[in-house]
């Protein structure tokens, strides 16, 4: 007599068990890696806007200033965390490294987003080769997340430096 059974072994089963599990587990990981990377990408892409505004807004207005009232002279070069300017129309603009909150501010309002990102290194360095000369402005900082953790998609930092010369330097 002959027995017909139909159906699956176990080994059978915990082979295609094994294996479901298996590519599961490699596609789950390469969503994770995925939306790892987009999470970094975001984060400095914000640092980037952020540290980019704040900059373009700062060299406009002191490209474009009449005087430097602070330092009071750059000869030959003097390096500090603030910086104050009048422009053409007469008004006084300062440029500040805050502490609380770490940014960068224009009379004391941010020049950028505080509660995503946050100013390090921030300094103002303002040479003169004569006091005849128009100063040159060098403007350093260093954008991270305002919220730092240990995963690597929440890590970063982005340095920012340019010079700018004043144009229309009046002594």
């Amino acid at each position: 007599m002959k027995k017909n059974f139909k159906g699956f072994t176990l080994i059978e089963l915990l082979v295609v068990a094994g294996v479901f599990v298996s590519v599961s587990t490699i596609i789950l990981s390469i969503f994770v890696i995925s939306l790892r990377g987009s999470r970094k990408s975001e984060l400095l892409l914000t640092m980037k806007q952020n540290g980019n505004f704040a900059m373009s807004q700062m060299v406009k207005q002191i490209r474009y200033a009449k005087s430097i009232d602070t330092p009071a002279s750059c000869v030959p070069s003097v390096s500090q965390s603030s910086i104050t300017i009048t422009s053409l129309d007469n008004g006084q603009t300062t440029f500040s490294c805050q502490v609380s909150p770490s940014t960068l501010a224009s009379n004391s309002a941010a020049l950028m987003d505080t509660n995503q990102v946050k100013v390090t290194a921030c300094s103002f360095v303002c040479s003169q080769p004569t006091a005849v000369e128009p100063p040159t402005i060098t403007i350093s900082f260093t954008l991270l997340p305002k919220n730092v953790s240990t995963l690597s998609e929440n890590t970063g930092s982005i340095p920012f430096t340019t010079s700018v010369t004043m144009r229309n330097f009046q002594n």
